[in-house]
């Protein structure tokens, strides 16, 4: 199984600007006139994330993509226009879409999502919120986009979700966990054959998270992957409290104390850079290893990369 990374940004699409692009070919051009290594490909593959890559503009989107099962899609931002470009020739496909909350960044893709316009493909949509239809609905009203949600050809079916119960799909238990977030919003586990997929975005985990956090701990304990909210720095995190986002540093001390094997940074802040997010993904692995010896992977959900469990 393939976990994608489509769009890994929160609050709005943030492009790489072009002055941000000539800066990071200056460095690199620079580095590569002081390097005695001129083969090009080898040069590249020594060069720091944050030259060799671009963490990505597009809003939340993650895939569970796995051979011979139906596509499981993560939210619905912009960069679900990415997936649905790579999906369009494709046709009788089912295609089952969790959408943690509706805030824009979370669904502003789905009215540009190429397999909603072929009739022959059924997309199923699921939320532990009873107004789910609505809110889908208000987004594509007339006034705001050309084609009402309604009128979209492919076959579209709701689910919501219990808050107390599992749902079971693609041979998966999922259950579905309400968080600390502005207008409400909800984390996903996805588990089966030992192997466990947290998602964890918009909230905000405080230290009294953790000391009563028996519940969250429940949930979200050994998970395999957990994809978690890591929108600001430590600094900022004081003067943006109640805004409904994690830190980075909490992010890291939540999945050493829930024992997870793997931490995915994600819902990266609109005004970080690059080389913002490098620093902040170097802090959080210096973190680790002075705080606790425990082994955990940490990493960005740079779009366009994947993981494979």
């Amino acid at each position: 199984m393939k976990i994608h990374f489509y769009g890994s940004r929160g609050s709005i699409p943030s492009p790489l600007l072009l002055k941000d692009y000539q800066e990071k070919i200056k460095t690199i051009l620079d580095l590569y006139k002081k390097s005695v290594e001129k083969d090009v490909n080898k040069f590249f593959k020594e060069l720091p994330m944050e030259l060799s890559h671009i963490y990505g503009g597009n809003t939340a989107c993650t895939a569970l993509e796995e051979e011979g099962k139906d596509l499981i899609i993560l939210d619905a931002g912009s960069g679900i226009r990415v997936l649905g470009t790579k999906l369009a020739k494709e046709t009788n496909k089912t295609i089952h879409i969790f959408l943690s909350h509706f805030h824009w960044d979370h669904i502003n893709g789905l009215p540009f999502f190429k397999p909603l316009y072929n009739p022959t493909n059924t997309i199923i949509f699921y939320s532990p919120y009873e107004k789910m239809l609505q809110n889908l609905y208000r987004q594509q009203m007339e006034s705001h986009f050309p084609i009402t949600f309604q009128k979209l050809p492919a076959k579209k079916k709701f689910v919501i979700l219990d808050r107390h119960s599992q749902y079971n799909l693609n041979g998966f238990k999922i259950i579905n966990v309400p968080l600390n977030h502005p207008g409400d919003s909800s984390a996903y586990v996805f588990e089966k054959d030992g192997e466990k997929i947290s998602y964890v975005t918009d909230t905000e985990f405080t230290p009294e998270s953790i000391s009563d956090g028996d519940y969250y701990k429940a949930c979200f304990e050994n998970s395999t992957v957990l994809i978690m909210d890591s929108q600001y720095s430590l600094i900022e995190i004081f003067s943006k409290f109640d805004w409904g986002h994690t830190s980075s540093n909490m992010a890291v001390n939540l999945a050493l104390n829930w024992r997870a094997k793997k931490l995915v940074l994600f819902h990266f802040d609109p005004e970080h850079k690059d080389h913002d997010l490098a620093t902040i993904w170097k802090e959080a692995n210096h973190q680790k290893t002075q705080f606790n010896k425990r082994k955990l992977d940490i990493i960005p959900a740079i779009e366009g990369t994947f993981l494979e469990i």
